[in-house]
């Protein structure tokens, strides 16, 4: 079942709270992909480049999305997503408006992860986010080990 993207992003307004103060535009709002751009103006550190914790949260809140997504797209009843570890590298600087995408490493790995959701009512699974600027520069990784229950 195909969900539409503004549905996705009024749970998001709704559950995340801190969504609506970081300048969020989805480019792409799909279960195999989430992709979003940040408004740097939002995220400022005093450097005048993307503060190290908008980054996370931002990374964060795009493999929720990509779950979320999922989820919804499947009809299984849930929106109990958790990260339990994040563990984010920053490789450069941020200092412009920024893009964020996340998405599973294979549709493989994607089938997988609700699978075993719907078989055994809890999976755990590493969901990776990369944010990326000036024409596609890495400029900060994410590897997020999320929990989702039923």
């Amino acid at each position: 079942m195909e969900v539409n993207p503004q549905e996705l992003i009024n749970i998001l307004k709704d559950k995340i709270t801190l969504y609506e103060h970081l300048g969020i535009e989805f480019i792409t709002f799909r279960s195999h992909e989430v992709h979003f751009k940040v408004a740097l103006e939002k995220s400022k550190n005093h450097k005048g480049t993307a503060f190290g914790g908008s980054q996370y949260a931002v990374a964060v809140l795009s493999a929720y999305a990509l779950v979320l997504a999922g989820l919804k797209e499947r009809n299984i009843p849930t929106e109990n997503i958790v990260i339990a570890k994040g563990e984010i590298q920053y490789l450069r600087p941020v200092e412009t408006d920024f893009e964020v995408i996340c998405k599973f490493p294979s549709s493989e790995e994607e089938e997988e992860f609700y699978k075993t959701l719907q078989s055994k009512g809890k999976v755990r699974g590493i969901i990776q986010s990369h944010i990326v600027a000036d024409g596609g520069s890495l400029k900060s990784s994410l590897k997020g080990d999320f929990v989702v229950k039923l």
